[in-house]
């Protein structure tokens, strides 16, 4: 019974990603603030698994719903996760965004390290992109 608990435990804590709900704060290369913020976090059908992992995240004012990609390797028949990475991608009237969160899995900072969002106008072929590093929790 105790190996069970145990291995649920670890199951339990390996499924997280560690987004504190709440604002995230960076910088732009050219020093401007940036932003994102971390909403509801759930796992789909209820499975706790990284790969059913999505976390609500605003940024700019877009809601991104956002999971670890899945990296697949058909010929060694094997599926697993990008822990280090969240995208998420938005359909809008004009075209696209898209948003790519880099976490940090260092001790003590554990969480969104930085971002980039872009987006890409296919009517008018107008692409812009934002980079936001240095991402900490404000309380």
């Amino acid at each position: 019974m105790s190996k069970i608990i145990a291995l649920l435990f670890f199951v339990s804590s390996f499924a997280q990603a560690h987004v504190e709900p709440g604002t995230h704060r960076g910088q732009t290369p050219d020093g401007k603030v940036c932003e994102l913020v971390a909403n509801t976090t759930y796992f789909e059908k209820g499975t706790p698994h990284p790969l059913n992992e999505r976390i609500e995240i605003v940024v700019d004012g877009a809601t991104f719903l956002v999971g670890h990609p899945p990296v697949i390797d058909f010929a060694a028949t094997v599926v697993h996760f990008n822990h280090d990475v969240f995208h998420g991608v938005l359909a809008t009237p004009t075209g696209a965004k898209a948003l790519e969160i880099r976490m940090s899995h260092a001790p003590g900072k554990e969480g969104p390290a930085g971002f980039t969002m872009i987006e890409n106008f296919w009517k008018t072929g107008v692409k812009s992109s934002v980079v936001c590093e240095g991402l900490s929790f404000v309380p």
